[in-house]
């Protein structure tokens, strides 16, 4: 059966891309978890990219959804996912003379519907390993280490393909932090759909302690399958679950994730009025 949120027939904007935002790093390639396979018949090998094999995933199934048919033959299969390898690292060549430049970098890379591949980067604060692959969340984390100001949006959002993929059609989540300054890269704005549920938020994948355990949105409240919440699903770490916007309280931690500044923290500080 079609996912509800991908069923809805709609026209796409002949300009409309996909695209996802990765880290570079060298720390990375210590860690026993970011390694993965080139072919299927190679070793796994330690890689610089976090998670590069889901942001290659992700990728393809927005292409797939659009029926981008130039981008789904790009990425598909081991081919796929080389190219996005050596294409990352030639524009580490290009942009900062090695192919294995050392210092954390945000990547954006963006597919247009014909197949075309574009990158562009930016450095990004340095942050210790245990930040991308946490085997646990803490329900009472260090207060010193928290990285996030989060507050819920005040306007309902209808989930859609562009919600559900990560496109660059992304007036809604502009729509949602119109009302901070661009400088505000440590404030979070968790977005609502109509019916009261957090999707996710306008940057990152949100986790809620419920019940004993983390409850990320599940994909029926309309929010992106992001790469970091892939993993923390896989391992266990939260499960899928409805989260209601009048349920979110002043002051709670919560823990949310995005595949450039992996796991952080923050305490929640507007909500929704309950009247």
């Amino acid at each position: 059966m079609a996912h509800p949120l991908l069923s809805t027939s709609l026209e796409v904007p002949p300009n409309l891309g996909i695209f996802t935002s990765i880290r570079s790093d060298a720390l990375l390639l210590t860690h026993p978890l970011n390694q993965f396979s080139p072919t299927p018949t190679s070793s796994p090998s330690p890689s610089q990219f976090y998670l590069l094999p889901y942001h290659r995933d992700r990728l393809l199934s927005a292409a797939q959804h659009f029926a981008f048919q130039h981008c789904i033959t790009l990425l598909s299969g081991p081919s796929g996912l080389s190219i996005l390898q050596s294409s990352l690292e030639t524009h580490l060549l290009n942009t900062y003379s090695s192919s294995t430049y050392p210092s954390p970098v945000r990547i954006r890379i963006s597919i247009s519907p014909n197949g075309d591949l574009t990158l562009a980067s930016a450095p990004t604060p340095a942050l210790p390993l245990g930040a991308f692959f946490p085997l646990s969340l803490s329900p009472s984390p260090d207060t010193a280490t928290a990285t996030w100001h989060i507050q819920l949006s005040p306007i309902a959002i209808e989930p859609c393909p562009y919600t559900y993929h990560k496109t660059t059609n992304r007036d809604m989540y502009d729509a949602a932090r119109a009302h901070l300054s661009p400088a505000a890269t440590d404030v979070e704005v968790l977005i609502v759909n109509g019916r009261g549920e957090v999707m996710e938020g306008s940057l990152t994948t949100p986790y809620f302690w419920r019940e004993g355990q983390w409850v990320t949105p599940q994909e029926s409240c309309g929010g992106n399958r992001g790469t970091t919440r892939r993993w923390a699903l896989e391992r266990g770490v939260a499960v899928e679950g409805v989260v209601r916007a009048l349920d979110v309280r002043m002051g709670e931690v919560v823990w949310l994730s995005n595949g450039v500044r992996g796991f952080g923290w923050g305490r929640v500080e507007e909500v929704v009025s309950k009247k």
